[in-house]
């Protein structure tokens, strides 16, 4: 009893299927289990590692570290400045807007998270952290600057990755939000934003709020009810919800959104594009005039 404990004590944590080779050189990662019996197979996340079993002592499997009887890939993450703000409710420091990028893969790319990491740090200059919090869900946090890439192009450079590290990824662009936010809350709404999403089945590279506004409001949003209100709280004046229903009236014209508003229409286009500026939505497209029409017409008399 006594020499089990002290083995015990040896367990290493695994964060990855490197740290698996590290200990076990002739460990191999599969998709299925093996059918040979002396093969040992240890399921690993999707996929299943390969040991012979001539090679393990019984205090060797004691220092790996099993939950449920399979192996557990573990992602420490508490070295990285946005894990506590995201999970723990600390503060931002950065005077920036941020906004948070998931990236959720069908199909894993195994051994090469950190290559993938280094990868989007460097197509991406604005980012401020990035790391897995599984091995098939990344997030990245972005602060706003004049760098940052609209979702079309987002669109591409993933999927330019995907052909690169031969996987399969889903993107969801989340919206700019002001430092003095609680971050917690905000993740917690975005990422059970894009969960259900995905639930979906929906084959999108990329989402954004404005992709999956319509089906949102359709079917309900009280969860997501603290994010809309931020939103909503963030963006608009009264001056700019005026414009934004007329817009909506007008069917997006701004020559008669400009005409209603007694307004001249270069001014009208001075203000659409200040707006655009503050939270890289177009007026002018109408999946995004729609987002804001309806987050004005739901909080408007609920601003107080």
């Amino acid at each position: 009893m006594k020499n089990t404990q002290s083995i015990s004590k040896e367990v290493f944590l695994i964060f990855s299927f490197n740290d698996i080779k590290a200990r076990f050189p002739q460990a191999t990662l599969h998709n299925k289990v093996s059918t040979t019996k002396d093969i040992e197979s240890i399921a690993f996340g999707k996929k299943y590692i390969w040991l012979p079993t001539d090679q393990l002592s019984d205090s060797e499997k004691l220092l790996i570290q099993l939950g449920n009887g399979s192996l557990q890939p573990e992602i420490d993450n508490r070295n990285h400045p946005w894990y506590p703000i995201l999970f723990e409710h600390q503060p931002v420091q950065e005077p920036e807007w941020i906004r948070l990028l998931q990236v959720h893969f069908t199909r894993i790319i195994d051994s090469l998270q950190s290559e993938w990491l280094a990868e989007i740090q460097q197509m991406l200059p604005s980012v401020v952290d990035l790391f897995f919090l599984t091995e098939d869900h990344a997030v990245i946090v972005e602060k706003q600057d004049s760098a940052n890439l609209p979702i079309e192009d987002l669109d591409g450079l993933f999927v330019a990755l995907d052909m690169d590290f031969d996987c399969y990824s889903q993107l969801f662009v989340g919206p700019f939000h002001h430092p003095r936010h609680d971050f917690t809350t905000l993740w917690t709404s975005e990422s059970t934003l894009f969960k259900n999403e995905l639930k979906t089945k929906t084959t999108s590279k990329s989402m954004d709020l404005p992709k999956v506004v319509f089906s949102l409001f359709r079917n309900g949003f009280s969860e997501y009810i603290s994010l809309f209100r931020t939103l909503y709280l963030d963006w608009f004046e009264e001056e700019t919800e005026t414009i934004i229903q007329s817009l909506w009236r007008n069917q997006g014209n701004a020559s008669s959104t400009a005409k209603e508003l007694f307004m001249h229409r270069n001014s009208l286009l001075y203000k659409i594009d200040k707006f655009q500026t503050l939270t890289r939505l177009n007026l002018k497209n109408m999946d995004d005039l729609l987002l804001c029409y309806l987050l004005i017409d739901q909080f408007t008399h609920q601003s107080n």
